[in-house]
């Protein structure tokens, strides 16, 4: 079962290392394209789960406390619990406790989960996951500039990196399923896929071609962007013509 992950913000952190993190809006749409049944994140035993919190999503580095996640009303929230007890649980309390009293808040969290039951819907064009059943099995803080798949985090964890490839690439696996449903879903009503998301396949097709042939990535990019549009004009130009019996 494929791991996720999504960003969450720390609201507040007291002396005794209690915290307090808000993980979605259940009635929402994110930016990943998901929204939440009521029950996704509390259908356990008791209304709640806990979690692990991990150092930048750190499976073998020693946890610096646990989570409680539950949901009240149209929310799900994350109950943060450092362990002061140990070393790096009170360094991160320091480094937390400064962030919040000082200034605009920078540090960044996410939160791991894996998706046990979901669905899918079209709502105003557009295909939207309903996750109905979430396993969160931790919670990191993640350091700005040093987030999973940057240089900072592999030196950290050599096996980072390649962790991080398979993530990004059961995520493309989804990107493709889902580009397929639109794909059928439109087809099945008349309508083409939107020269706006065939651009962004284009674009994603693109820099990983650039990055495995070593070549000029801008310029690579720009022709597989004009190849996607002549492609997109072409297909447009068949189907107006199939539309109109010309």
């Amino acid at each position: 079962m494929t791991t996720e992950t999504k960003t969450l913000t720390v609201k507040e952190m007291d002396d005794k290392g209690h915290g307090l993190a808000k993980i979605a809006t259940l009635s929402a749409v994110d930016h990943d394209g998901d929204t939440y049944e009521p029950g996704a994140f509390s259908w356990k035993s008791g209304g709640e789960q806990w979690a692990q919190i991990l150092p930048a999503h750190n499976r073998s580095a020693m946890p610096l406390g646990k989570a409680r996640v539950y949901e009240d009303g149209d929310a799900a929230f994350a109950e943060l619990h450092l362990n002061l007890g140990s070393e790096a649980g009170k360094e991160w309390h320091s480094a937390l406790k400064f962030d919040l009293e000082k200034g605009v808040a920078i540090q960044e969290w996410s939160y791991g989960f894996e998706t046990i039951d979901h669905s899918k819907e079209m709502r105003e064009g557009q295909e939207i996951r309903v996750l109905k059943r979430l396993d969160v099995h931790e919670v990191s803080t993640v350091v700005r500039g040093a987030g999973v798949g940057t240089g900072t985090l592999s030196l950290k964890n050599r096996g980072g990196f390649a962790e991080r490839i398979d993530q990004v690439i059961d995520e493309i696996d989804d990107i493709i399923e889902r580009a397929g449903s639109i794909k059928g879903l439109r087809e099945a009503e008349g309508r083409p896929m939107s020269a706006a998301r065939i651009e962004q396949l284009a674009r994603l097709k693109a820099k990983m071609d650039a990055l495995l042939s070593g070549d000029d990535a801008d310029a690579d990019v720009a022709k597989s962007i004009a190849q996607a549009e002549a492609a997109a004009a072409a297909f447009f130009t068949r189907d107006a013509r199939r539309r109109f019996g010309r």
